[in-house]
């Protein structure tokens, strides 16, 4: 389900007003143009993430660019909602990859004002041996995070990387992905997410279906993950899911995931009492 037109031109204009028109408001120059970019898709977030990760990985001359959807609240994180890589069939894939986010170096990562260096991630004892063993497995050898919020609440995660080959970060690389990052990003795929609830629903109308405020994330579900939580608060089962959608089980499955993560829930029973604004 696309957003109202008329919205979305609201928010390009309001946003353009406060990245483009105010020169000082973009610290890289180049970053400007990533709005201008952002601002024309911005009907459709997932179509941003992508774009987004594309460009940085071209412009930031690094080997891979990972982010997606995160909560601090969340019990995981799955790496590479979406994801670029340098042309080189020697870079290996993060899908698959799931992060305990209550490690020492997600909290902190949580917990920090700006974007965080992991130079050596063999040796960086704040990673779980999970994760560790997932990113070297994956040929990671370092690594800039940085988490995104907007509006005073947590939008996502962003990773940049070096891959298979230990390179040195650049203080003016790192300056440039936090100011885009923070700067662009940020307000942009916020904007995106907002833009992408559903309007007319019955099913979101319900009380069961229909959060109370946004404490819980809800904005950040896509319309497909909506519909999928919707259901959930009535209490639905996967496979009754499955078929009142016409969606396979693992695909269900899959989006329950996501939406747990999102939520911040640890279990789909979490989710459903989230939505029914139960605590």
């Amino acid at each position: 389900m696309r957003p109202d037109p008329g919205e979305v031109l609201a928010e390009q204009r309001r946003l353009r007003a406060a990245l483009l028109d105010r020169r000082a408001a973009v610290d890289w120059p180049q970053a400007r143009e990533l709005a201008c970019h952002l601002l024309l898709r911005l009907d459709d977030a997932d179509a941003c993430w992508r774009f987004a990760t594309e460009w940085l990985c071209e412009h930031l001359d690094v080997d891979r660019v990972d982010g997606g959807y995160a909560h601090p609240g969340a019990a995981t994180y799955r790496l590479a909602h979406a994801q670029a890589r340098r042309e080189d069939p020697g870079i290996p894939s993060l899908e698959g990859i799931t992060v305990d986010n209550r490690g020492a170096a997600m909290l902190y990562l949580w917990a920090s004002q700006r974007a965080v260096v992991f130079d050596d991630i063999a040796q960086t004892a704040s990673f779980t041996p999970t994760l560790r063993a997932d990113l070297l497995r994956a040929g990671t050898r370092s690594k800039i995070a940085i988490a995104l919020w907007a509006d005073g609440r947590p939008l996502g995660l962003l990773c940049i990387d070096h891959v298979l080959r230990q390179r040195e970060w650049r203080q003016a690389l790192f300056e440039r992905f936090g100011g885009a990052a923070t700067q662009v990003l940020a307000p942009v795929l916020w904007a995106a997410a907002r833009l992408g609830e559903p309007r007319r629903s019955v099913a979101y109308e319900s009380p069961a279906a229909t959060p109370s405020g946004d404490p819980v994330g809800w904005s950040m579900l896509t319309p497909a993950e909506r519909r999928v939580a919707a259901l959930v608060a009535e209490g639905r089962s996967y496979k009754e899911i499955a078929r009142q959608l016409n969606r396979s089980f693992s695909t269900v499955d899959h989006q329950l995931r996501s939406i747990r993560e999102k939520l911040g829930a640890s279990s789909t029973a979490r989710v459903a009492a989230l939505l029914a604004g139960r605590r």
